[in-house]
């Protein structure tokens, strides 16, 4: 944030292109006290939470503390699968990532369980290997540039004023200026430090998680593994994970619960408790030992949690400010976008339809419950696939509540998490997802299952059974709308979008379509004149068979 009340970054008027790293824009206006939108913190949600308010007309500025940090200091690197292309098209922000230039991220190579894949995605789509701080500093100069103000400076613990007042927050300028700011709307998009987040925030106590981490180069690159493949491996004390930032050079992490095994016990510095760890692995151990070490080792606490609450009067908590997920899910920058676009829909809503604002609210805040509990039930199967921990798992040695430099079973690390994840609820991450039964659950329901064949072999015209309707909340474009959907055996509360097919559109197209086929070319026609995303053929199948499970849609002769 920049000196005084002055050096707002502002997008319109730069020189260049304006998310180039080096591209730097300031502007003597002062900073507005009452702006529609303050959005704490600049990373990838608060960014991208700014960029796309900001192209819907709204005034946002956001308070970041550094945003342009030194090129020399360690940061995080991460993969982002090609699913994140979705959401990076939908906040704006996909050709600023390709134009970047992150190496591809190609597959991933597992040593997981004793059992050794590579795996690269399929149809040979690529996701992006990214440094955080070139990442943050991207989206930033693109917020920018779509009219957000970047203010430098760093903003006090928000205070709620009388009821229906909203929030002040004091902010303390580079230039030791101090301004009061009474927005709107106030995101918090501090991540971890979780600035007004920390209110409301539920911790996860039973599965604490430490990352150890240091950068390695290799001059030759490693003939082991693909360049442009994540390395992910588990073993007893824990797990580790290499992500490249090149061809020659990868950060490596051991991720270890400190509350199990003493991260220092016999080490000189964290650099050698950290080369300790790696010679537990054997991926791992196989990439560094022949690379040279880039600086020394640091670590970050990356235990998972929640919120109480994500929305508190015209307060939202966006990203990481809201919710971690265990990196294991591989879903860390993805999950912060897709809260921000959420968070922009919300406010959005709530600024232009006043009268939907608690509606709003409310959708935001469900989602974003429902998308953690999803992140943290897929937990599961990946800790289960490790072959360790699990019931009576926890050996004589120790007990899953052993503390640092206790004696600890081996694989007391998975036997702790395979009994907090045991039993948890599936959820929904889409955010237009349903109340009701998940794509999984459906899968093997009978009466399901058997409609899906029949369509297969071919079942003729379809025709209109029941349709009832129900009005519920879903995100229309860049707002929540009231918009009607269907109530049927399995949903109840009403269903309008499964597997990303508009449900309705499909019942009122049926009556005129010949069979399933027909109908299928029918919705993708309507579907591209929309421009939406096509639908795979089976899922459209899939959601026709549950229409005529639910005896919505009738087969025909």
């Amino acid at each position: 944030m920049s000196g005084d009340r002055l050096g707002a970054t502002h997008g319109r008027g730069g020189v260049g292109c304006p998310w180039l790293p080096q591209s730097t824009r300031t502007n003597t206006s002062p900073v507005n006290p009452t702006p529609q939108v303050l959005i704490l913190g600049g990373g990838p949600a608060g960014a991208a939470a700014a960029r796309l308010l900001a192209q819907w007309g709204l005034e946002a500025v956001v308070v970041e503390r550094s945003p342009d940090p030194d090129p020399a200091a360690p940061s995080l690197a991460e993969s982002l699968p090609p699913s994140a292309r979705k959401v990076l098209a939908a906040t704006g922000l996909l050709g600023v990532v390709e134009a970047g230039g992150f190496l591809p991220n190609s597959g991933n190579t597992a040593l997981w369980g004793g059992e050794g894949r590579r795996d690269d995605f399929a149809g040979g789509a690529t996701g992006f290997h990214i440094l955080r701080s070139r990442l943050d500093r991207l989206l930033r100069g693109a917020a920018a540039e779509a009219g957000a103000e970047i203010v430098r400076g760093v903003a006090r613990l928000p205070e709620q004023g009388a009821e229906g007042d909203g929030w002040r927050v004091e902010v303390a300028l580079d230039g030791g200026k101090r301004v009061e700011v009474r927005p709107h709307w106030l995101l918090d998009c501090t991540g971890r430090a979780g600035l007004l987040a920390r209110r409301y925030r539920v911790l996860e106590s039973e599965a604490p998680t430490l990352a150890v981490l240091r950068r390695y180069r290799n001059d030759s690159g490693w003939e082991n593994v693909i360049a442009t493949h994540a390395l992910v491996e588990s073993f007893g004390r824990g797990w580790a994970w290499s992500v490249p930032t090149s061809e020659t050079a990868r950060h490596v992490a051991v991720m270890l619960d400190p509350q199990l095994h003493a991260v220092m016990e016999g080490a000189a510095d964290l650099s050698a408790a950290f080369e300790a760890e790696i010679a537990n692995t054997a991926l791992m151990h196989s990439i560094t030992t022949p690379a040279v070490s880039v600086g020394e080792a640091w670590a970050v606490t990356a235990s998972m949690y929640t919120s109480s609450r994500f929305a508190s009067g015209r307060a939202l908590l966006v990203g990481d400010a809201a919710s971690f997920a265990d990196p294991m899910s591989s879903y860390g920058v993805k999950k912060a976008l897709a809260s921000a676009w959420l968070a922009a829909v919300t406010v959005n809503t709530a600024i232009r339809t006043p009268e939907l604002a608690e509606t709003a609210a409310d959708f935001y805040g469900r989602r974003e419950q429902a998308m953690y509990e999803a992140l943290r039930e897929g937990l599961a199967s990946q800790v289960a696939e490790t072959g360790l921990g699990g019931e009576g798992a926890v050996g004589t040695g120790g007990s899953a509540n052993a503390g640092p430099g206790a004696s600890a079973s081996d694989d007391a690390f998975w036997d702790r998490r395979a009994r907090w994840l045991a039993d948890r609820p599936e959820a929904a991450t889409d955010a237009n997802s349903p109340d009701g039964p998940s794509a999984e659950a459906l899968r093997d329901d009978p009466d399901v299952r058997a409609a899906f064949h029949a369509l297969r072999l071919g079942s003729g015209q379809l025709r209109v059974g029941r349709r009832d309707t129900v009005d519920r909340p879903l995100v229309i474009g860049n707002r929540i709308r009231m918009a009607p959907a269907l109530v049927t055996p399995r949903f109840p509360a009403g269903v309008r979008y499964f597997r990303d097919v508009d449900l309705l559109r499909v019942v009122h197209l049926a009556a005129g379509a010949a069979n399933p086929g027909a109908l299928y070319e029918t919705y993708s026609e309507w579907a591209a004149r929309e421009d939406l995303p096509p639908v795979d053929l089976a899922n459209f199948i899939g959601v026709v068979a549950l229409l005529v499970a639910d005896g919505v849609l009738v087969p025909g002769r």
